[in-house]
């Protein structure tokens, strides 16, 4: 086969799993507004603190999840399992089999030592505090974890194998039961919200267990059988645990930057005339009940990009850039990546400006309704503005991050990682006096473009496989197409007034469409290419860098 022809085949495939990945995830996350959109009317956001307290309990095994399940252990995982599939898939399947089994011994350690914390904050605390509540929910979600961090372990191996399919699929399973949960079960059974919430709980755990055990079938497709030869794979083992825990600031970042948001307007939340005792008599509560729950909702509409774009791209890219790691072929890992970030920023810069603009009509046509009040909306909203202004950052991070890795090199992100951390809980706790909040997200996003940024600087100066030309221009591209989309959805809004929910999507699918077609005629007419690119599934042989190189010999001669 021509090298040109398997680059091109590569390529195709890093595509077309981009594409399965994207379209996944897009049915995730529209499900996932309307659990969010029925999880608000029946709780609302403040409801005595008992969102707050469930958005909480359920942030913490979603983030030992994303960080030890589709996050840094999985990652991890991937080029490790490619080196041993090419070389004896016998000992492959032994590596997953031990690797499930590692897993769930080492999370299970974590689970117990979880619910006696747990059990102290029951013990301890009164019935009516919000610790009692939080620890009583947090008890029944951890199991959780297990199960979806060992889901997230054979999605991964699935990937690998180049089956997008079900593992884009996995995240619909959890959004249908607990919509299901909402929707016939919770209202029938009881109208306290508390007992609405431990309903929700169970029902996570269903989920859980279906996301798990559903992969089984589709690896013994692939001749999967369990094998627990725990000295055959020893040294993968250890080569998949090294650098593990330096990892986690470097990919997971973003997520331990929202959970500790989420800490801080859990324990700066109550009553804005009463002091805050540990900090002095005079130094009252900066934000109000419902601060947590505001987070989670605005934080679901920025995940929606994130996911579509720069996850899904991530996720599609890697298995291919470590193909090119490990046969030290560091020319294709550059153009690759390269192609990945200038599709990703293509896509990440118009959608988190559109996020901006219709902040407050999606909040509104989501949420504001049953006991979603107008002010949780502007709430809700307010924070939908300053999570979209970093949604380049939150989508270029997991690609950039991944390409480090994939080179062996885990200390660079892990510094920049732990200094993105630090610089957001600084700006957190400095901004929510003056912003309530909206300090947390705003403090979010400027960690993450700080980080995304210097991230991309250093690789670039360091491995210099990256044509940072095209990418600059991609940049000002998509920039100057995006200010002229915004424009004129800006005039389209202006021009039809109104604020009921017919209003709100009229104003989204009518300003979508001219936005989108808006800014795909003036990023073409500048001269991009990326979007074809995408859309065709391959790159063109000759492209437009080619061609203008070819123009430019014409005129020197």
């Amino acid at each position: 086969m021509p090298a040109s022809d398997s680059k091109q085949g590569r390529r195709k495939k890093m595509l077309r799993g981009t594409l399965i990945i994207g379209l996944g995830t897009l049915l995730s996350r529209l499900l996932g507004m309307f659990r969010d959109a029925a999880t608000a009317a029946m709780l609302g956001m403040s409801v005595g603190g008992i969102m707050d307290s469930f958005v909480l309990a359920f942030r913490l095994p979603d983030i030992a999840r994303r960080l030890f399940g589709d996050g840094t252990l999985s990652i991890s995982f991937i080029p490790v399992f490619t080196n041993v599939w090419q070389q004896d898939q016998q000992k492959a399947w032994s590596l997953l089999s031990v690797m499930l089994a590692w897993v769930f011994l080492f999370l299970t350690g974590f689970v117990i030592l979880g619910e006696i914390l747990c059990g102290i904050g029951f013990t301890f605390f009164h019935p009516d505090s919000k610790v009692y509540l939080t620890a009583h929910l947090l008890a029944l979600l951890l199991p959780y974890l297990i199960l979806i961090c060992m889901a997230a372990i054979t999605s991964a191996t699935l990937q690998t194998l180049g089956h997008f399919s079900l593992p884009a699929a996995i995240p619909l399973i959890l959004n249908i039961i607990w919509l299901l949960g909402i929707l016939l079960l919770a209202p029938y059974f009881t109208n306290d919200p508390a007992l609405q919430c431990y309903l929700l709980t169970l029902c996570i755990l269903v989920a859980g267990v279906i996301q798990f055990f559903i992969h089984f079938p589709f690896l013994k497709a692939y001749g999967f059988h369990l094998d627990l030869g725990f000295s055959n794979v020893a040294k993968e083992i250890r080569q998949i645990f090294h650098g593990f825990f330096p990892q986690l600031f470097g990919l997971m970042s973003m997520q331990l930057n929202i959970l500790s948001a989420s800490g801080i307007a859990w324990l700066f939340t109550g009553s804005q005339e009463e002091t805050i005792r540990w900090l002095g008599r005079f130094v009252t509560f900066p934000m109000r009940s419902g601060a947590v729950s505001a987070i989670y909702y605005s934080e679901r509409l920025y995940e929606f990009p994130q996911g579509l774009i720069g996850l899904a791209i991530a996720t599609a890219i890697y298995p291919l850039l470590s193909q090119h790691a490990a046969r030290k072929n560091f020319a294709a890992l550059g153009e690759d990546l390269s192609l990945g970030l200038r599709i990703q920023f293509v896509l990440s810069i118009p959608a988190g400006v559109g996020l901006m603009l219709m902040s407050e009509k999606l909040a509104h046509l989501l949420f504001q309704r049953g006991a979603f009040t107008p002010d949780d909306m502007a709430r809700t909203a307010d924070l939908i503005f300053w999570f979209g202004s970093g949604v380049w950052a939150f989508c270029s991070l997991p690609i950039v991050v991944r390409a480090f890795y994939v080179l062996g090199d885990i200390w660079i992100p892990f510094r920049i990682g732990l200094m993105s951390c630090v610089l957001n809980l600084v700006l957190g706790l400095l901004l929510i006096w003056h912003m309530e909040e909206q300090g947390l997200a705003l403090a979010a996003s400027i960690a993450a473009g700080s980080q995304s940024l210097v991230l991309f600087l250093i690789f670039v100066k360091k491995y210099r496989q990256i044509d940072i030309k095209s990418i600059l221009l991609v940049i000002i591209r998509s920039s100057i197409a995006t200010f002229s989309m915004a424009l004129m959805v800006a005039i389209q809004m202006k021009s039809l007034p109104g604020e009921s929910s017919v209003d709100d999507v009229i104003h989204i699918v009518f300003g979508g469409i001219v936005g989108i077609f808006v800014y795909a005629v003036v990023y073409r007419f500048l001269g991009g290419r990326e979007l074809g690119i995408l859309l065709r599934g391959r790159v063109k042989k000759k492209t437009y860098r080619q061609r203008d190189r070819k123009r430019q010999q014409k005129k020197e001669r």
